[in-house]
């Protein structure tokens, strides 16, 4: 799989949208955290990142990201 880069990273993201991106690639430079909320800051979930680690979350577009230690960029999948 590939992916389509939809925006510039965005290092230590807090409560960030991407622009409206429903994909972010998480790359975390140290442990850490991704939380996961709603535009109204409703907690929808959390997940621990290793050091090293790296994962895709797919989010709504209002959807807020805060991952301490990290390195995040929106992408979309292109086949």
């Amino acid at each position: 799989m590939a992916y389509k880069l939809l925006g510039n990273k965005v290092e230590n993201p807090d409560d960030e949208v991407f622009s409206g991106a429903t994909l972010i690639y998480i790359s975390a430079t140290l442990a850490t955290e991704a939380v996961l909320k709603t535009s109204g800051d409703v907690v929808i979930g959390r997940i621990r990142i290793s050091s090293g680690q790296s994962i895709s979350l797919v989010k709504d577009a209002t959807d807020k990201v805060t991952c301490p230690n990290s390195v995040c960029t929106p992408i979309a999948n292109h086949w």
